[in-house]
């Protein structure tokens, strides 16, 4: 029964993200501010001027106009040091996307970069390289984070602070609870799902905050 309510909310947590990703898609789409037209435009407008960095790592103002159109969001800049910061925690930890999220996701900038129909030439290629990168470095931030839901999940998440752990005692008490009675209490399930993906920003903003982060 433990393990058949684990992969319940395994797929529940998977359609989320999945979700989450189609909405940005989707918005994407439907919003001609944060169409490709638009974002190459601004994207050959800007310059490699470096606006922040993560632990020595460069963003520069072309990243944050490719930030801009893969989150649909005004607040670019501090998304783009969130996606850089996150990814390099994945990186930290081991974390890589599979062979065939690789090509799926390459796979799906390719097909959207030809509608463009941009001349080929160095510059439009440099773009979609960027274009490949950035993404790839979206869906790896987006994912990773996923993977730390799926560790509070099966109760295989550690942590050196205090707090968060006094939060995960809290998750495992109410999952329990949950587990072995409960499961009728849309209530308890909907406070185990928001203490859950509280714990997995608390503890990734808590190693963020261990990084070097500068915006100029």
């Amino acid at each position: 029964m433990k393990k058949r309510t684990i992969i319940f909310l395994t797929i529940t947590t998977l359609i989320c993200v999945i979700f989450g990703i189609l909405i940005i898609v989707h918005n994407t789409h439907t919003d001609k501010r944060y169409q490709y037209e638009n974002i190459s435009n601004e994207y050959f407008q800007s310059d490699d001027a470096v606006v922040a960095t993560v632990n020595d790592n460069n963003i520069t103002n072309r990243k944050v106009s490719l930030v801009k159109y893969s989150y649909h969001t005004k607040n670019a800049l501090d998304k783009a040091i969130q996606q850089k910061a996150i990814v390099q925690l994945a990186n930290t930890d081991g974390y890589k996307l599979s062979e065939t999220d690789l090509e799926k996701e390459r796979d799906y900038i390719n097909n959207t970069y030809e509608k463009l129909n941009l001349p080929d030439n160095e510059k439009n290629q440099m773009f979609k390289e960027d274009l490949i990168k950035n993404h790839l470095e979206m869906v790896t931030s987006i994912k990773y984070q996923n993977q730390i839901k799926l560790l509070i999940l099966h109760q295989e998440f550690c942590c050196d602070d205090e707090l968060i752990n006094k939060e995960y005692e809290e998750y495992k008490t109410l999952y329990n609870e949950w587990e072995t009675g409960g499961k009728e209490s849309s209530k308890l399930y909907k406070q185990i799902w928001n203490l859950r993906e509280k714990i997995a920003q608390d503890y990734i903003d808590y190693r963020i905050d261990q990084f070097q982060i500068k915006k100029y």
